[in-house]
């Protein structure tokens, strides 16, 4: 790029690359810019991310991914490299007597660059601010370091920290009227992300009701008319497509759930197996725990390969275990009533290898014993007793209970808690 010509504010004259915070446009419209771009990774979503994500969630991701860095000047850790001659125009200098035009326009000199680190996002000095002065700074970006060229004539010595000093005291000013900007703009993107999705959401499902009311039936090309219903058990809310991030690079990822609508369906199978378990004695009197957690695991693994048994999880070994993207969303225990004071071991078992984001959690308990009726009430007296215990939720069947767990040390964070009880009167171990 050529260099351009200009009187610094000190005694000596200067080759600058650019004027900052002036050639690239306005920061405002910068702004919207991304704004826009924002609302437009939302309209380019699938429609399955855009019904199925979580709102939360994703407007957070987004409002991180397109944040913009105002940039902050490291002033602790500016530093210069070492002087280089060069060749400097001197012809304005009155108090010199040139003879020689030539001479005096390549005058020996020297050159030291200052370079002054920053943290942020560059393409900020590029745009004008909306409060500005007549004599913005100059410098080049490159890099993460905002350099100051100072030449001067080699006869001369230059007050470098003078100079840098006025540099950065610009720049600061500048930076200072573009956060009030940017501040402003970081602010309200989640808040606009969330209207971008429900916005989406709600044109998706107009549409949809809209096709509703045709007696025309809707299916994908080559699709047959007979439709066969294979269940999604395993699955999470689908990723939304989100742009490198200009914040920074720790970008938020956005978590794998098992859907309360998926998680109810895999309590389904393992209910429907449980059933049969009851109904079939003689099947499986002489199977012990391992065995009849196989059978549930067979009836889970037919919609889902994902899932596993005796599974290193946490330190511990899990009866049940399902895996997404190498991330938990499912976890199960295997067990022979003993007791409440065996369930409450159970109970602190499943937590034990359990992490902070595994939320799904299930217990099957094999009952032997005859008084199934007396046995639920001291299980359910058992459970409402445990530190870990927050409500109770509706359970789908009278040999079963649900609960809302809180994490051990962390009452904010709570898990979801099924337990099925198997009743095998004529079983043994």
């Amino acid at each position: 790029m050529p260099r351009q010509f200009a009187v610094s504010t000190g005694p000596y004259p200067r080759y600058v690359d650019d004027l900052l915070f002036y050639r690239g446009g306005e920061l405002r419209h910068a702004l919207e810019t991304q704004r826009m771009k924002m609302r437009e990774a939302v309209e380019a979503e699938a429609e399955e991310s855009l019904k199925q994500a979580d709102v939360a969630g994703w407007a957070a991701a987004l409002a991180h991914q397109f944040a913009v860095a105002c940039p902050v000047l490291k002033t602790n850790d500016v530093w210069m490299e070492p002087a280089k001659p060069v060749k400097i125009d001197m012809s304005w200098d009155r108090s010199r007597d040139f003879r020689d035009t030539s001479y005096a326009r390549n005058f020996p000199g020297e050159r030291i660059v200052v370079h002054v680190p920053f943290e942020g996002e560059p393409d900020v000095f590029k745009l004008r601010t909306s409060t500005f002065s007549l004599n913005p700074p100059r410098g080049q970006v490159k890099g993460s370091d905002l350099l100051l060229t100072i030449d001067y004539p080699r006869d001369q010595v230059p007050n470098v920290g003078a100079h840098s000093e006025s540099f950065i005291g610009q720049v600061n000013q500048y930076l200072g009227w573009a956060a009030r900007e940017i501040d402003a703009f970081n602010a309200g993107l989640e808040r606009e992300a969330r209207q971008a999705i429900e916005a989406g959401r709600q044109r998706v499902k107009k549409r949809d009701a809209a096709l509703a009311t045709s007696n025309i039936p809707i299916r994908s090309r080559g699709q047959s008319a007979e439709k066969t219903y294979i269940a999604d058990v395993l699955v999470r809310r689908p990723a939304p497509s989100l742009p490198a991030t200009r914040a920074d690079h720790k970008a938020p990822r956005l978590e794998l759930v098992l859907e309360e609508r998926v998680f109810e369906h895999v309590l389904s199978v393992i209910r429907k197996q449980c059933l049969h378990i009851e109904q079939n004695p003689r099947t499986y009197v002489s199977m012990g725990e391992e065995d009849r957690r196989n059978v549930i695991l067979s009836a889970l693994s037919f919609f889902n390969d994902a899932v596993t048994a005796e599974t290193d999880n946490q330190g511990g070994h899990t009866d049940i275990l399902a895996r997404q993207d190498g991330r938990n969303v499912f976890i199960s225990e295997c067990k022979f009533w003993s007791g409440p004071e065996g369930f409450t071991n159970t109970i602190d078992q499943l937590f034990g290898y359990t992490g902070w984001r595994d939320t799904k959690l299930a217990i099957v308990m094999f009952v032997r014993e005859k008084g199934l009726t007396t046995l639920l009430k001291k299980a359910k007296t058992t459970l409402a007793a445990h530190p870990q215990f927050v409500s109770w939720t509706e359970a789908a069947g009278e040999t079963e209970l649900r609960a809302t767990m809180h994490w051990p040390g962390d009452d904010q964070r709570v898990a979801q808690l099924n337990v099925f009880f198997v009743h095998t009167p004529k079983a043994r171990n």
